[in-house]
Order: C-alpha cells, then sequence, then structure tokens
C-alpha cells in the first residue's frame, strides 16, 4: 500500500501555507471560501510494475512502483488571478515540493499546462484553471513469512 495519508497531508499542508490559499478536496463537502482557493482530486492509483518479491528476515516484501494523479483546480474572481495561482501552484512542485515529496520517496513524474477548466452550472459559469500532477511511488505489502519445507527425503514405495 502507498502511504496515502503521508501523501495527501505533504502536498495539502505545504502546498497551501505557500500559496497562502486554502487548499480543498474536491467533492468533500464543508464551505466554500469566500476568496480564491484551490481544490484538488487524487485518482488513477494504479500498479505500473510487475510485484518484486523479497524476503528479510520473517517478512516478506511486495513491492511494486505504483503512480497516481492529482487534479488541481483554481478557483478565482478573475481569470488573471485563477491563472497565477495555478501556476504558483505548479512551481511548488518544481522547488519545495518536489523535494519535500521525494524526501518520503514520491517523484513529480510529469505536469500538464494550465489549462481552462471552466463550467456551466445551470445559469451561471463557474470560472476555474486547473492542472494535473503525474506522481511515482512504491507500494509495500508485508506479511510474516510462512514457514516453507527446504529439503525432505523421498522414499519410492512399491
Amino acid at each position: 500500500m502507498i502511504p496515502f495519508k503521508t501523501i495527501r497531508s505533504t502536498i495539502v499542508r505545504n502546498l497551501s501555507a505557500y500559496l497562502g490559499l486554502a487548499l480543498v478536496e474536491m467533492s468533500g463537502g464543508g464551505d466554500i471560501p469566500k476568496t480564491a482557493f484551490l481544490t484538488y482530486d487524487i485518482s488513477d492509483i494504479e500498479p505500473l510494475t510487475p510485484t518484486a518479491r523479497e524476503v528479510r528476515g520473517s517478512t516478506d516484501h511486495y513491492r511494486t512502483r505504483t503512480g497516481f494523479t492529482v487534479t488541481f483546480l483554481s478557483y478565482a474572481d478573475d481569470k488573471a488571478t485563477s491563472i497565477e495561482n495555478a501556476m504558483r501552484a505548479q512551481d511548488w512542485f518544481k522547488t519545495f515540493g518536489y523535494q519535500m515529496l521525494k524526501d518520503i520517496d514520491v517523484i513529480v513524474y510529469e505536469m500538464t499546462p494550465v489549462s481552462n477548466r471552466d463550467v456551466l452550472i445551470g445559469d451561471e459559469w463557474e470560472r476555474r484553471q486547473g492542472f494535473d500532477v503525474e506522481f511515482r511511488t512504491q507500494s509495500l505489502a508485508e506479511m510474516p513469512l510462512v514457514e516453507w519445507i527446504e529439503q525432505t527425503k523421498l522414499t519410492r514405495s512399491e
């Protein structure tokens, strides 16, 4: 399993502090901030390589390289502010965020350009700019080592 809560916490706490803006989970409920803010959604968590098995002491370790995507949307009263906040968020992933995530074995693999992601809800447009970040990390599953027979004598019966 990937350290999901640690990864999410590292991104949300530190990116929010860097931007000085609220970072809200998409479809997470709660009140919408009155000022500019960003939303995030973590998706597409999938194994990318076959599992590698390693025995250490009395534990079986199964490692898989895993990828996941985080979508960020920047909301503001005007388009310029929304674009600027999205670009500042991307800068964080290129600098401070890159190192913070690397320290917990998560790599920023790829980022899409900031693009218009406006949506019409009823009669009103919800103005937003967004981008996606793809990450790579290791998924680790462990279990106690199951004993097995290493050698045995076989005798033939007639």
